[in-house]
Order: structure tokens, then C-alpha cells, then sequence
């Protein structure tokens, strides 16, 4: 727990302290998410005291506009889980977008971003776009980390099962298995 930083404020003549906390007072999780992150909320993202702001067709420059606006770089840790909207950026492309959130979040909070399921035909150019843009931006920023879902997947049994039939979302079974997945990236 960070330091409390103290201002005095005068108010109708009077001399008040107010404590509130500093700046490198880091608390709580806050992810950030697409339709994926929606499909596989629960009320165990509330049970763990986090802060959960998913929504469907979110990309990237929108979440980092979140970001700003929920003051990520206060957090403890953040969990980006985008980039399944940006599937047709290239490397480059998708980098200028993580530099830009990676901008808002700041240095202080731990940063764990969730990479894309590539596997399917519909997100296949996500593998050699934002992943391979994720995982170069880790030699850029010391407190970044990919949360490898794209390899995870892969791992269970029955994963050509899990995906709606739409081919980029999972059915219940694959939204439980990444609630799961997501709630372990951060233990206690």
C-alpha cells in the first residue's frame, strides 16, 4: 500500500488537510475488454474486487480511451483484453495502439494483455499482426506481459468446440473456460 499524500485546502478561512493517495499508490485490477470479455464476465470478476468494463466492438483506441478516462495508471494492475477488433492491423500498425495505451497506463501499474486466439479462419491475420506486435512491445516496456490465450487454448480439450458458430466468439463452455483463465492471470 502507497504513501498518502497530503494538500492543505483553506475553506471559508478554515485550514484543512485531505489525505488522499499519491501517485505511485497503486490499487485494484481494472480490465478492459471486447464482446470475448463480455461473454465470459461473471459476478466472480465482482467477488475479486475488480474493476470490469467490457463491451462488444470495443478496439483498442477506444479501450484507451477508457483507460484515460478510468485513470488506469492508479491501478495496481491492469488487464487489457483487446485486439480482436484490430484482427487486420498489421504489426506495425497495431504497435503505434499499444504504444498509445501503453502511454496512458504509465509505468506504475503491472500490465497484462491478452493476446487474440488466432486459430480460426476469421482471426488468423490477428497471429502475425497483434500478436506478434504484443509480444515485441514486452522489450519495450518492463511492465508489460502477454497473457498467451492463443497458445492456452490450444491446450484444452475440445477446443475446436468451444467457438460459436460464428467462428470468433466461444460458445458457454469456451466464455467459462476464459473467465477461469482470466481470474487466475492475477492471484491473490
Amino acid at each position: 500500500m502507497g504513501a498518502l499524500a497530503a494538500m492543505l485546502v483553506v475553506l471559508g478561512g478554515a485550514l484543512f488537510v485531505v489525505a488522499g493517495p499519491s501517485e505511485g499508490d497503486h490499487r485494484g485490477v481494472l480490465l478492459i475488454g471486447d464482446s470475448i470479455t463480455v461473454m465470459a464476465g461473471g459476478s466472480e470478476f465482482e467477488r475479486a474486487g475488480w474493476t470490469f468494463n467490457a463491451y462488444p466492438g470495443r478496439t483498442t483506441p477506444q479501450g484507451t480511451e477508457l483507460a484515460q478516462n478510468l485513470n488506469a495508471s492508479t491501478r495496481e494492475v491492469v488487464i487489457v483484453a483487446l485486439g480482436t477488433n484490430d484482427y487486420r492491423d498489421t504489426a506495425d500498425a497495431y504497435s503505434v495502439k499499444i504504444d498509445k495505451m501503453m502511454d496512458v497506463i504509465g509505468p506504475g501499474p503491472r500490465v497484462i494483455w491478452v493476446n487474440v486466439d488466432a486459430t480460426t479462419n476469421q482471426l488468423a491475420s490477428a497471429g502475425p499482426g497483434v500478436n506478434t506486435a504484443l509480444a515485441a512491445a514486452t522489450d519495450r516496456y518492463p511492465n508489460l506481459r502477454v497473457a498467451d490465450w492463443n497458445t492456452y487454448v490450444q491446450t484444452v480439450e475440445g477446443t475446436p468446440g468451444l467457438r460459436s458458430g460464428d467462428g470468433i466468439h466461444y460458445d458457454l463452455k469456451g466464455s467459462e473456460l476464459r473467465r477461469a483463465w482470466t481470474l487466475a492471470l492475477v492471484t491473490p
